[in-house]
């Protein structure tokens, strides 16, 4: 999980060499500089995080099976156990929408779980939308009071639905497909426009960068990544995206930047 920190990126927890990690990272941009700046109450991987009025949430993941703490990070890295998920969620996805954290996406190998819920507090949850695909690992954005869910792994595999979720009416639709199954990847909203980056398909991990159009859900591919990235923490910092750390093989310690055109 990755949060913008005025002009620096925090990045919470994640998976290492070592195992999943409780670690928060400050990543300062202009210097180039990685400085400890903490630590999780709960060491986490595939974690959700959004912000709730400001303050940053991690939101489920686990370590060795998925779990369901809420914790929010409070100034000088302190982190407290702020509440938990109605159940265990992993592989999922948090985004703001209009002052309250949706959670989408995610659950357990088993059992990938379809409810979209919303906190206005990190403390209750709602059920406000029902996924027309249940799925793990997709790549999640917020745009325009709505929260797309871009592929991701359910039961029988992964698969390349575009989803959209109406927060206000709890409808949900399938806009479109991305050109592959994909899986793990990232999506950011740059300069108003919902990109997707990375992830894996068929297995092997991807370099394409692409652009949804939340109207019509028809897929352009804009460009390439410098490498192949999947499972990376994505950002917005300044109007510039972050791609930071991920996968390709082995586990990556790289900072990419996305701009727009």
């Amino acid at each position: 999980m990755a949060f913008a920190d005025g002009t620096a990126i925090l990045v919470c927890g994640g998976l290492t060499d070592s195992g999943t990690t409780a670690a928060l990272l400050r990543i300062d941009l202009q210097a180039g500089r990685v400085t400890s700046a903490g630590r999780l109450a709960q060491a986490v991987h595939d974690a959700g995080g959004a912000l709730l009025d400001g303050v940053p949430l991690v939101i489920g993941g686990g370590s060795i099976v998925a779990g369901g703490a809420v914790q929010r990070i409070e100034t000088a890295g302190r982190t407290v156990l702020a509440g938990r998920l109605p159940a265990p969620r992993a592989d999922l996805g948090a985004v703001t929408v209009n002052g309250r954290v949706v959670v989408v996406g995610g659950g357990t190998p088993s059992a990938p779980d379809p409810r979209v819920l919303a906190t206005s507090d990190g403390v209750h949850f709602a059920a406000v939308a029902t996924l027309r695909v249940a799925v793990r690992y997709p790549a999640v954005a917020a745009l325009g009071g709505a929260v797309f869910v871009i592929g991701g792994t359910d039961l029988s595999g992964d698969v390349a639905d575009i989803q959209a979720v109406d927060i206000a009416t709890g409808a949900v639709r399938i806009i479109g497909r991305m050109p592959v199954a994909l899986t793990h990847a990232i999506a950011l909203v740059l300069d108003g426009r919902l990109i997707v980056a990375g992830g894996r398909a068929g297995g092997r991990v991807q370099d394409a960068v692409w652009e949804i159009d939340t109207r019509t859900g028809a897929v352009t591919r804009i460009g390439r990544l410098p490498a192949p990235v999947a499972d990376a923490a994505g950002v917005v910092v300044g109007g510039v995206g972050y791609l930071v750390g991920g996968e390709a093989g082995a586990r990556l310690a790289s900072i990419v930047s996305l701009t727009v055109r």
